[in-house]
């Protein structure tokens, strides 16, 4: 009889086995790695999304000061509101009065930079490295007296290269 109750306790002690242990490590790995994967992309996708944002605000700000030259041309000078604009590829910013010819041969013409201030410029003298992004600036004449602009800022992030286009048309409406 004693040896019926001796394989009964051992019975009654249950526990997990190599298998099952590692079964569940297994499942548990799995979901960590999908967690972690989803954690990468979202922060992946931040980035992109902020970097688009600042591409979509430098692009409206060029129209803007294309815009202004318009505007300029009609109030002070009284010139007609395409005299300064004319076809071809150009880069601008807040400190400039005239929108400034691209050469390609001087690509770096083209690159933003950051401020003291915190604001975007072409100015290549500048001691702040560049923004990584860079704006240009394409006009060409448009039928019934209007002018097309597009403006395209680029950059890099994560080996990969990206541009955002804006485009508008500005009328002569005076």
């Amino acid at each position: 009889m004693k040896y019926f109750s001796a394989i009964k306790s051992d019975k009654a002690k249950k526990g997990f086995s190599l298998i099952e242990i590692i079964t569940v490590l297994f499942v548990v790995s799995l979901g960590l790695v999908g967690l972690l994967s989803l954690i990468i992309q979202n922060i992946q996708s931040q980035s992109y999304n902020k970097d688009n944002l600042i591409a979509y605000q430098l692009a409206q700000e060029g129209a803007e000061l294309t815009r202004k030259i318009r505007d300029s041309n009609w109030r002070g000078a009284k010139l007609a509101f395409s005299t300064i604009l004319h076809s071809g590829v150009y880069y601008m910013d807040y400190n400039d009065s005239a929108l400034q010819v691209y050469n390609s041969n001087n690509a770096d013409a083209a690159i933003l930079r950051q401020d003291a201030n915190g604001f975007y410029t072409h100015d290549l003298s500048a001691t702040t490295p560049s923004s990584g992004f860079s704006r240009l600036i394409t006009i060409t004449n448009g039928p019934h007296s209007s002018v097309n602009i597009k403006v395209t800022v680029s950059w890099s992030a994560n080996t990969r290269n990206y541009h955002y286009d804006l485009e508008t048309s500005l009328y002569n409406w005076k």
